[in-house]
């Protein structure tokens, strides 16, 4: 199993969200690392779940996973433990490529989760303007760079 970049991105992602660096002079880490997730699972992750063999249950599992992570952040549960499975199972399966139906539905799950929680980091509601500004400026330029990272297949 070769480590890959977007692998050790999960890890650190959920190292992140663990020790809930989310204020001050971080936001602006924080919202591009969120936008680099935004790129990674929208066109690296996600896409080499739907190639799997049972499409509609995987689309049904995304589905689940955004209602879990709802669930997961208006309890304030970590998130970090949906990143560490999802970096789990981005290097086993060498980047989502050859999955039976069970694997992929749990990676449907865990993608439809991170998807969800990386999405509210870059536009978060409850802080300031500042720091809303940072984070939006933040995930716009981690997106470019998931975009070019995707581009040359990193």
């Amino acid at each position: 199993m070769s480590v890959s970049f977007w692998t050790m991105f999960c890890v650190v992602y959920g190292g992140v969200l663990f020790l809930s660096l989310k204020r001050g002079a971080f936001a602006l880490v924080l919202g591009f690392l969120s936008g680099l997730g935004v790129a990674f699972f929208c066109l690296r992750y996600l896409p080499g779940v739907f190639t799997s063999q049972a499409f509609y249950a995987v689309a049904a599992g995304v589905l689940c996973g955004v209602a879990l992570g709802t669930v997961a952040e208006k309890r304030r549960l970590p998130g970090t433990v949906f990143f560490w499975l999802g970096a789990l199972l981005w290097g086993c399966s060498g980047g989502l490529v050859s999955m039976d139906v069970l694997t992929a539905l749990l990676a449907a799950i865990t993608g439809g989760v991170c998807l969800y929680l990386v999405c509210g980091a870059v536009l978060p509601e409850e802080v300031g303007e500042k720091q809303f500004l940072l984070r939006a400026a933040g995930g716009l330029l981690g997106f470019w760079l998931g975009v070019w990272l995707d581009f040359w297949h990193i």
